[in-house]
């Protein structure tokens, strides 16, 4: 794509061929007509050329000027953000359809410029700052020899701490009592070094001279367990010397498959360059991390999650037969690490695990940690905590928990929030970073062994960008690439040929989902993946390592049209009868939601909205959509009392009552944020469209 579209186009014509014209040629060009070369010119003939000239340059200022200030700076005229622009050099698009991701009859979805105007004018580079200026006191490592890790003192760093006489470190262990609770065991003190028990996750150490504290800071661990080594040497001897891939996961909030390209272009174009397989048609399921992590993850929709394993009450997401369950089954290590304890994707507004859903659970460290160790808070979200970011907590806890299970089989999910969810422009700061870590994946041999999946869960869902057409797009087409070990390669050309057909394929989380079974069955541990259950809300879903049809509607797999990428759309008169009966439809379905949420329970918490004003309206271009001849009409509309922004799909009939001819798809948007204004409903599901009745008063 961004190859194929520069900047800035300097040339004067596109036809310029060998670069020269002959005489009639350039009159077509110019306008200007110049006499045979046989009569000589004279003084009134150069006056007349000039006047011309100065007649044409006048016109052209005046066209210019005009256009200027009618329709704004051409995006190649914003110099202001020009700094901001870094080229990825790839494509993505369809052979043949240049300017399309997915192109069939069923489902064309727009290749976006990451560069637009209305986009790039909120977008500014953000530059990574260490958060200390010291290096960290102590350290961690794993000792190979007693299999245990060592806590010392770095005698590199020790210098710049000024320690004079009296100087004393002790550490204490972190334990996990519930999803929302730590304990800590007593300080032991150490001198230069000490030995970590193995029933210890992760530790916070204290360092202090005379004077008082100088130092905290926190080192989680992947000890050696003897359960897991059990497992791990049964499995093994069943294999006979069969390899099996492991899986590792790394998602990233919030960033959309154009602002990768945008935000992080050093970390696109090493993927790019380096032979992992994009996804490049990949659509959300549905509104927030929660949902579509669930579709990944167990193969449930919203409400069957709901129903089948409860997230708001204790031990309800217990229940849920998770993918990395299913590993561990059958013999892999496991681990699951998020930052931002508060906004955990199982913990925002529900009950969590009750007991810890993996082998090693980074949750209960960062816990501490948050609570212990030095922070700062970045858009509302922690930043740095103690030497590094929070998001480098995980990332290195992934890193290690690779390296140590890099000779037998793991699956691991790993899910940063804090440097991308709170605008378009916070996560280019962790651009060199994260380019940095895959490389550091590479060179402690991970890449190797293992089938690693970078991808994120949607696009921003609030702030000035999203209003845009390009932010509408975004939000739905999260990121998505798959690395293949290369003995997976040799072993299965035909999931290479897969992989990049479907780069141009409409995908979803049901189908990797599936994909993360297949691999599953590589291990020759499990049956075929028809034994397996498939993606239980999606049956027409299917592994990724298959070709998928071009054929795919939305409706094929499972994506609501509020979500569906698939359409363009032409505008419609926002003012007109039909838009407003629309709109106040909507508003009423948002009321009867909030009334008969949970039996009408949390109905007394909320005042009832009414439609304020259409934004703007948009009907879809389809040829098809069902028997009943329904049109699709995508709205952007305000509410009153809360000044929300909302905005809806709906399928329109005309030749129905007014009271049926209107259905809602998908879940409604919130565009604007609603801190503030909903702190009386804890339930993520009707928070955006609640507004609480004390607000009133």
């Amino acid at each position: 794509m961004s190859d194929k579209r520069p900047l800035l186009d300097t040339s004067d014509n596109e036809n310029e061929g060998d670069g020269f014209m002959g005489a009639r040629d350039s009159s077509m060009t110019t306008g200007i007509t110049y006499k045979s070369a046989t009569v000589a010119p004279t003084f009134l003939w150069y006056g007349r050329q000039i006047l011309v000239r100065r007649k044409l340059f006048v016109g052209l200022l005046v066209v210019f000027i005009f256009s200027y200030f009618l329709i704004g700076p051409a995006d190649v005229l914003d110099l202001d953000n020009v700094d901001s622009i870094v080229q990825v050099h790839h494509h993505s698009g369809v052979l043949n359809n240049e300017g399309y991701l997915v192109y069939s009859n069923q489902c064309r979805i727009v290749d976006l410029d990451p560069y637009k105007r209305d986009v790039m004018r909120h977008f500014k580079r953000v530059s990574y700052k260490p958060c200390k200026q010291r290096l960290p006191l102590t350290q961690m490592r794993f000792d190979d020899h007693s299999r245990r890790y060592v806590l010392s003192i770095n005698k590199t760093a020790f210098q710049s701490y000024h320690v004079e006489n009296v100087f004393s470190c002790c550490y204490m262990g972190v334990e996990r009592v519930s999803e929302s609770n730590v304990s800590y065991t007593n300080c032991q003190h150490f001198k230069s070094k000490a030995q970590i028990s193995n029933t210890t996750d992760s530790v916070i150490v204290k360092c202090s001279t005379d004077k008082g504290q100088i130092y905290i800071n926190g080192h989680a661990t992947i000890p050696e367990r003897v359960d897991i080594q059990q497992r791990l040497k049964q499995w093994k001897r069943r294999d006979q010397g069969k390899r099996v891939p492991s899986v590792l996961m790394i998602g990233i909030d919030s960033i959309s498959r154009v602002n990768l390209i945008r935000a992080m272009p050093k970390t696109a174009q090493y993927l790019y360059d380096n032979d992992w397989f994009e996804l490049a048609g990949y659509n959300k399921i549905d509104d927030n991390t929660f949902p579509n992590i669930m579709a990944l993850m167990v193969g449930y929709n919203l409400s069957n999650a709901l129903k089948h394993c409860n997230p708001y009450i204790s031990g309800g997401l217990d229940k849920c037969d998770f993918v990395w369950k299913l590993y561990e089954k059958h013999g892999y290590a496991t681990s699951y690490g998020e930052d931002a304890v508060k906004i955990n994707t199982f913990n925002y507004l529900k009950k969590g695990f009750k007991q810890p859903p993996v082998d090693y659970y980074l949750r209960p460290y960062l816990s501490a940690a948050e609570k212990l160790l030095d922070v700062n808070v970045v858009l509302g979200l922690p930043h740095c905590l103690g030497f590094e970011t929070e998001s480098e907590h995980v990332y290195n806890y992934a890193l290690e928990f690779a390296r140590r299970y890099r000779n037998d089989s793991f699956f691991g999910f790993f899910w940063t929030n804090t440097h991308s969810h709170g605008d378009i422009s916070q996560t280019s700061s962790m651009d060199d970073y994260l380019r940095g870590y895959l490389q550091r994946l590479v060179a402690q041999g991970t890449m190797e062994h293992s089938i690693v999946v970078f991808f994120s869960d949607h696009g921003l869902r609030f702030g000035p960008t999203r209003s845009t057409w390009s932010g509408h797009l975004e939000e739905r087409l999260p990121f998505l690439f798959i690395w293949l070990p290369p003995f997976v390669r040799a072993e299965h050309p035909e999931f290479v040929d897969a992989l990049r057909q479907n780069r141009n394929r409409l995908t979803t989380p049901y189908d990797l989902h599936m994909t993360l079974k297949h691999i599953l069955t590589l291990s020759g541990r499990t049956g075929s993946l028809e034994t397996l259950d498939g993606a239980k809300d999606c049956p027409q879903c299917q592994s990724l390592l298959l070709p998928v049809p071009l054929s795919r509607s939305c409706e094929d797999v499972a994506i609501e049209d509020h979500w569906c990428t698939c359409w363009s759309y032409n505008a419609v008169k926002k003012n007109s009868k039909t838009v407003r009966h629309l709109g106040e439809r909507v508003v009423h379905y948002l009321n009867d939601y909030v009334t008969s949420f949970r039996n009408g329970s949390l109905a007394h918490l909320c005042q009832p909205l009414t439609l304020q004003g259409i934004s703007a309206a948009y009907k879809a271009k389809i040829s098809q959509v069902d028997p009943s001849q329904a049109q699709i009409y995508w709205l952007t509309f305000s509410t009153a009392p809360n000044q929300a922004l909302y905005e809806a799909t709906v399928r329109y009939i005309k030749n129905m009552t007014s009271e049926d001819n209107v259905q809602v798809t998908g879940s409604v948007s919130r565009l604007n944020s609603y801190s503030g204004e909903a702190d009386c409903m804890n339930d993520f599901a009707i928070k955006k469209y609640c507004y609480c009745r004390h607000k009133s008063g």
